[in-house]
């Protein structure tokens, strides 16, 4: 089944959990659901809060969690305030990635299907206006057709944000309006991390300056996870490599996902 059609539409139903849940990495070993659900009440009335655990007796904390708000607005909050400490450890707070996603972290958003018959200086605009209420926007690069004698443009394009947190949640929001067009966005994918191979080149996208769409669909079932999954847990599935997690030394110990800190936040 297509992750689309499952997937809840943001602008129809803003307060579906999916947009209300929030991952937590760093922790203590001493920190309990207790100490989380004390901490981030704060910011709003939390439904449930969870610290993933391994299986040995007694159960040891695997350093990470999730926790459901009421209102998806609270993990705005709870985002505009990193970086947070808890038990005396800075941890790491993201917004969930669903299980069709391999999380990975990055400040460029990969964006498609705007009228490219439009001027780009009006597009850009637009773009400015549209994304720039979710974070400060560094730049947005419009592709154009490279032997085009007017310079057309492809149709698709990057916006870069001075956080990866706009991202995230774009990403999870997925449809825009752009110039009465239904533009479609997701994460730019980082070149480092295309096991596939390609043609070389620098930046996201996979190839060069970005002539290439992203191999993958802006919605759908992203790059396989590296890392070993597990079992589900009611509608959330499995949790992927986070079984490896070692305070700050990665997720996973497979392939390119591993090694680098925090790269979670898939549910």
């Amino acid at each position: 089944m297509n992750a689309d059609s499952t997937w809840p539409d943001f602008e129809k139903d803003p307060s579906a959990e999916e947009f209300r849940k929030l991952f937590v990495g760093g922790l203590d070993t001493k920190t309990t659901e207790e100490t989380l659900k004390d901490y981030f009440s704060s910011y709003g009335t939390i439904e449930t809060c969870e610290i993933m655990k391994d299986r040995s007796t007694p159960p040891k904390s695997k350093g990470f969690g999730f926790i459901t708000f009421k209102n998806p607005d609270n993990i705005d909050e709870i985002q505009k305030n990193r970086p947070h400490e808890i038990d005396g450890r800075k941890i790491e707070s993201k917004r969930a990635t669903p299980k069709q996603q391999q999380y990975w972290a990055t400040k460029k958003l990969y964006i498609k299907d705007f009228p490219k018959d439009q001027k780009e200086e009006d597009l850009v605009e637009e773009m400015k206006d549209v994304f720039g209420r979710y974070g400060n926007i560094l730049n947005i690069k419009l592709i154009k057709e490279k032997d085009a004698k007017e310079n057309n443009l492809k149709g698709f394009g990057f916006i870069e944000f001075d956080d990866e947190d706009p991202v995230d949640k774009c990403n999870l929001m997925r449809k825009f309006k752009i110039r009465g067009n239904e533009a479609h966005v997701s994460k730019a994918y980082p070149q480092e991390s295309n096991r596939a191979g390609g043609r070389g080149g620098r930046g996201y996208g996979y190839y060069g300056d970005y002539d290439m769409y992203p191999p993958f669909d802006f919605y759908g079932y992203q790059p396989r996870p590296y890392g070993r999954q597990y079992g589900g847990r009611g509608d959330y599935g499995g949790y992927g490599g986070y079984d490896y997690y070692q305070q700050g030394r990665g997720y996973s110990r497979g392939g390119g996902g591993g090694g680098r800190p925090y790269r979670g936040g898939r549910y």
